[in-house]
């Protein structure tokens, strides 16, 4: 289901729910620009999946709404689970800040046309 989110990339895809002991998540996931951190590379884009809260989730007006699996999460977050078969970055729970990313990748911000030919 596609939502929108309160912080870049600021559009995603709903997968599942989870109810926690802190409240009710949600498991995300979406395309992520980034480049090496080292040198003037080029960019790429990264899939990723993470887990947000609930509040920074909302439903687009034009966005249908659609079951989404909703899950129990263990206490401890490192055990908080992928979604099924996912064959890229899992960055884990991603309550704010800045993303956890692979390392020796950062995030690349703004305009996708301000970066081509780098």
């Amino acid at each position: 289901m596609a939502v929108h989110l309160n912080r870049p990339p600021h559009s995603a895809r709903l997968v599942a729910w989870g109810r926690a002991e802190d409240g009710w998540w949600g498991c995300i996931i979406f395309q992520q620009r980034v480049r090496p951190v080292a040198g003037d590379g080029p960019t790429d884009l990264l899939d990723v999946a993470a887990w947000v809260p609930a509040g920074v989730v909302t439903l687009p007006g034009w966005s249908q709404p659609v079951e989404v699996p909703r899950l129990s999460l263990p206490v401890w977050h490192k055990a908080w689970p992928a979604p099924p078969g996912w064959p890229s970055w899992y960055a884990g729970v991603w309550p704010d800040g800045a993303l956890a990313l692979p390392a020796g990748l950062e995030p690349v911000a703004g305009a996708a046309w301000r970066h081509r030919g780098r």
